[in-house]
């Protein structure tokens, strides 16, 4: 989250909606690491990455669930699965 938090203060966001929006995330970050066993959690690596670009690319803190599709979409090419009822399923 430190990433996103200095990322969001480079590109100037205004913190809105901040707090909701930072708990769905580390909500998100905690079912990669559930679904995901390996012990470097590439896949909260792989998301925040995406979500710091998409801060610069677009001037705005993608959204709760597109962070969750990025989530979703990480599991599934690296071959785990996701339920629809999960978080990242939904």
């Amino acid at each position: 989250m430190q990433r996103i938090s200095e990322a969001e203060s480079k590109e100037g966001l205004r913190d809105d909606d901040r707090g909701d929006q930072y708990e769905a995330y580390e909500r998100t970050f905690r079912a990669l690491e559930d679904i995901t066993p390996d012990d470097d959690d590439e896949g909260v690596a792989v998301v925040t990455d995406w979500i710091v670009e998409q801060m610069r690319s677009t001037g705005e803190r993608p959204s709760s669930r597109a962070v969750r599709q990025r989530g979703r979409k990480f599991c599934q090419k690296s071959g785990y699965e996701v339920s629809d009822n999960d978080w990242l399923g939904a």
